[in-house]
């Protein structure tokens, strides 16, 4: 959906105000290729990680603890704080932005999204403006906290490491499952998902590599006040927290721009 220049956000691609749709990441990208455990004989091949394509791509600094859900929420929120705490007030239509914070394309931001596409092996920046950089910020969560490839495959694509996911789950010991987001109460750490444009999955079975979506990392829920806190990069061209409304449940409720399909349980200590 395109939108016009706005002087309320300075941005390479502009809006026309927070009423307007959720400028979101999901591009379509690459066929993925196998990955196999090679310490395990035994383990079947799954859809992998994206390779990485350019041997120029610097490395990402990689936690050397073991992955937990409390670290990849804190290293979220971090993110967040870098980016200045810009919320995107989802609970009613027109949205509204409590806080706006540092854009994409501004001072240290640039950099800053360029570490993001490292993980999924890619050289861009927050100048490159055009390429949505949402999942290649949650591949970074992931990368960076030490997640095992063979438990999450980062991907500049939601849905494709969300195909994987898929398929992970019914091997063992899977890290991340995946389950309806109507039925499902969400948790810090775990991932909520949506389709978006001509993206018309409607149950898990509908998921499959490159489809165009949108996750955000929960960071809190508040299901007695009605509104859960999410984490999400390339959201209106930064690294935003969304609140957005739950049932007494702490089940994320649909609204036009996030029909909410899928959350992915954490299941890391």
């Amino acid at each position: 959906m395109p939108f016009a220049k706005s002087p309320l956000f300075s941005r390479c691609a502009g809006l026309s105000g927070l009423c307007c749709a959720v400028l979101l990441a999901g591009c379509a990208s690459s066929p993925l290729p196998q990955w196999r455990d090679s310490n395990n004989v035994g383990y079947a091949p799954v859809t992998p990680s994206v390779p990485v394509t350019d041997t120029a791509v610097p490395a990402v600094a990689i936690s050397i603890a073991a992955p937990t859900r409390a670290a990849l929420v804190a290293a979220a929120k971090a993110e967040w704080d870098f980016f200045g705490n810009q919320q995107i007030d989802m609970r009613h239509d027109p949205f509204s932005a409590p806080r706006l914070g540092l854009l994409e394309d501004e001072g240290e931001a640039v950099q800053r999204v360029g570490e993001y596409w490292h993980a999924v092996g890619k050289n861009l920046t927050g100048a490159d403006c055009q390429q949505a950089w949402s999942a290649a910020f949650i591949s970074w969560l992931m990368v960076s906290g030490n997640v095992a490839p063979q438990d999450f495959a980062p991907n500049e694509t939601h849905f494709n490491y969300l195909s994987f996911l898929k398929e992970r789950q019914s091997r063992p010991s899977p890290q991340f499952v995946l389950r309806p987001a109507e039925t499902e109460p969400i948790a810090p750490g775990d991932l909520i998902c949506a389709p978006r444009g001509n993206n018309n999955a409607t149950t898990l079975d509908d998921i499959r590599p490159g489809l165009a979506g949108h996750c955000d990392m929960v960071v809190e829920v508040h299901a007695d006040e009605g509104w859960a806190g999410a984490i999400g990069g390339n959201v209106f061209n930064s690294v935003s927290e969304s609140l957005i409304p739950v049932d007494g449940q702490g089940r994320a409720q649909p609204i036009a721009q996030r029909p909410w399909l899928v959350v992915v349980k954490n299941l890391l200590p």
